[in-house]
């Protein structure tokens, strides 16, 4: 049997496949993911995703090149400088040349930026404090660490050159 086969039997969806439902259920995650939280409660985010793990990373490790946010984000250089350019706009963050290399450019989250983070992380906190309500504090972390984990998964599936 081959591991397909085997993780897609002892189904209790008989005709659907356990990685059938996971790809369908991650589908309609992200989906109602960004739908609820644009919505609820007729809210407007001042910060896009993009900007948010953005300004996550550089909140977390302090001002990095443009090279280096791409490679935690896994996005082209390219996709970063504009999402940089959007949050440089809006005030969050800010570009200056390396000190140690003046060609390069370094990217700074503002305390503007930081403040605006954690706004957004405490609304978005309270907003899945709602949503997992009744969710026990052990199906929580449960739930945590298994989304830790598949994209842990991901980021590895994406560097691996064989696939």
């Amino acid at each position: 049997m081959s591991k397909e086969t085997e993780e897609n039997a002892g189904d209790d969806h008989p005709g659907e496949a356990p990685l059938s439902r996971v790809e369908l259920q991650l589908a309609l995650l992200l989906r109602r993911a960004e739908r609820t939280g644009a919505v609820r409660a007729g809210h407007t985010p001042t910060l896009e995703r993009s900007g948010y793990l953005l300004l996550q990373v550089l909140s977390a490790e302090g001002p990095l090149g443009i090279n280096a946010l791409a490679a935690r984000q896994g996005l082209d250089a390219s996709t970063v400088t504009r999402q940089v350019v959007s949050l440089e706009k809006a005030g969050f963050a800010r570009r200056s040349r390396d000190p140690l290399d003046g060609r390069a450019v370094r990217v700074e989250a503002t305390e503007s930026g930081k403040a605006q983070l954690e706004r957004e992380r405490a609304r978005r906190s309270a907003m899945y404090d709602q949503i997992l309500t009744d969710w026990s504090p052990f199906e929580r972390s449960l739930l945590a660490e298994l989304l830790e984990r598949l994209n842990h998964d991901l980021d590895a599936f994406r560097r691996d050159p064989e696939e």
